[in-house]
């Protein structure tokens, strides 16, 4: 029988049986779904998740274009994010989903610049999920991915 358990340090069990010795190996892992593919995270030495280690491009791109289109809308250049989706040439909804990492704690963006985020962490993440404007709460909900 198949047995899943929370993350925490490998174990191994001896068991005897009729037919000998039966061992059975727990490796602690979290399967995510990672960009477009599910990854296997293992735990880092301090027995957290993993980071990727390497800036997700698509995140750093969304995040980048928020940030520039909240400096259009704080300038006034463009008046509203109807007009911003009319000139960037996208849907309204996108914009406004995107317009979401511009409100990131300035240490979670700087984390996505340096690819210290979680596996796990993508654009899709800030798209289907809402993120508190609090950033202490933000931390925390980036922080649950990783346990």
């Amino acid at each position: 029988m198949t047995e899943l358990r929370r993350m925490g340090k490998a174990q191994s069990r001896r068991r005897s049986t009729d037919a000998g010795v039966k061992l059975t190996t727990f490796i602690p892992m979290r399967i995510v779904r990672h960009k477009a593919n599910w990854v296997i995270v293992r735990p880092g030495a301090d027995g957290h998740l993993a980071t990727s280690g390497e800036p997700d491009a698509n995140l750093l791109n969304a995040l980048a274009r928020a940030l520039y289109w909240q400096q259009l809308l704080d300038s006034g250049r463009v008046a509203n994010i109807g007009e911003l989706a009319v000139e960037e040439g996208v849907d309204r909804v996108r914009v406004q989903k995107t317009l979401k990492l511009a409100r990131l704690a300035p240490e979670l963006a700087e984390d996505i610049a340096a690819g210290r985020i979680p596996v796990g962490l993508s654009f899709e993440f800030f798209i289907r999920r809402e993120l508190p404007d609090d950033w202490i709460r933000q931390r925390e909900v980036i922080a649950a991915l990783s346990k």
